[in-house]
């Protein structure tokens, strides 16, 4: 058994420092596979089916790489310009309709971290653009799921069509990345239980609450994937051939603007030492569910971790270990 994977084996359930029911990961360089696993069961019971390399995790906070990397693409183009106001095409409050997608996609708009989700989707919407950034703290890094929705939602208006389909045209599908998905079905998919063990949510629906009021689709969580698509999708972000990916796509992606305890770039974070240690140099980003996607664009090496940590009521700080001892793991293949 490779040495990465004892060590996420010895945090599987139901070891007694079990972080996990089950995990995937997948390292790639230059468009091909070095390593990958899998391992656990789709969820904390004996009876469970287990992992296999085609089960899908909830990405969770990942996908608001998925959504800076459009956000570049239509950037790229000369449709949504970056450091435009929303309020150019959206109709939000006055506040609200001067703050850029940029400042949205970097966690500076003074926006709150999370704002309270409503009974229906419009319901929700509505009370997104209720919000009003504080002018304190515009300007200031202060990490923000609201602010990814903002501009996910914001795209629906431009666009007269759904955020998940927006993706799949412009993004998804370009990349060949078919199992990467939105609101995934248990009769088509093998879904690994993101949920905690009192939470009511099915498999295949999102856990993040607000992502879960806007049906499922957002811009801050709700993609379902593998590894392997993770790592394909982050392969062609450092560097592998496509056409959507331009070099201009990549200097907004890996070019960071804002600091604070880390570097953050649109969507990546860079000098994350607590989620990576050794391998910091590395641009990366985290998800609730117990989820790591990593690159180096200087040397195209890529690593993806996926868990349900939320299954064996894991806290932060010990997934980090987690983390840690994978991105050490990846840094090591790095050059």
């Amino acid at each position: 058994m490779p040495m990465i994977q004892e060590v996420l084996e010895l945090h599987t359930w139901p070891k007694p420092q079990g972080r996990f029911s089950g995990y995937q990961y997948t390292l790639m360089h230059s468009g091909q596979v070095i390593e990958t696993g899998h391992g656990g069961r789709l969820s904390a019971s004996a009876e469970a089916a287990p992992v296999t390399p085609d089960s899908i995790f909830d990405l969770a906070s990942v996908t608001k790489l998925y959504t800076a990397t459009l956000a570049s693409i239509l950037h790229d183009a000369g449709e949504v310009d970056l450091d435009a106001p929303i309020g150019d095409w959206v109709a939000v409050g006055a506040e609200l309709s001067q703050t850029t997608s940029r400042e949205l996609l970097t966690h500076v708009s003074g926006l709150p971290p999370w704002w309270e989700e409503q009974s229906t989707r419009a319901s929700t919407i509505s009370k997104l653009y209720e919000l009003a950034p504080s002018p304190q703290q515009r300007g200031e890094l202060v990490y923000s799921c609201t602010g990814y929705s903002m501009y996910a939602m914001s795209l629906e208006q431009k666009y007269g069509t759904t955020f998940d389909q927006i993706l799949r045209a412009r993004l998804l599908d370009p990349l060949g990345l078919e199992e990467t998905v939105f609101n995934p079905s248990g009769e088509r998919y093998e879904i690994v239980t993101a949920k905690e063990p009192k939470e009511d949510v099915p498999p295949g629906k999102v856990h993040d609450p607000r992502a879960r009021a806007l049906d499922g689709i957002s811009g801050n969580a709700g993609l379902f994937a593998n590894s392997s698509q993770v790592a394909r999708f982050l392969d062609a972000l450092a560097g592998g051939d496509s056409a959507v990916i331009t070099a201009g796509v990549r200097r907004q992606l890996f070019t960071p603007s804002a600091s604070s305890e880390w570097e953050q770039a649109i969507g990546f974070r860079f000098q994350d030492v607590g989620r990576l240690g050794s391998a910091s140099h590395f641009f990366s980003h985290s998800g609730f569910t117990g989820t790591l996607a990593m690159t180096n664009p200087e040397t195209s090496v890529s690593g993806v971790l996926l868990t349900n940590r939320l299954q064996c009521d894991t806290t932060r700080e010990q997934m980090a270990e987690v983390y840690v001892s994978f991105a050490e793991w990846v840094g090591r293949h790095d050059g």
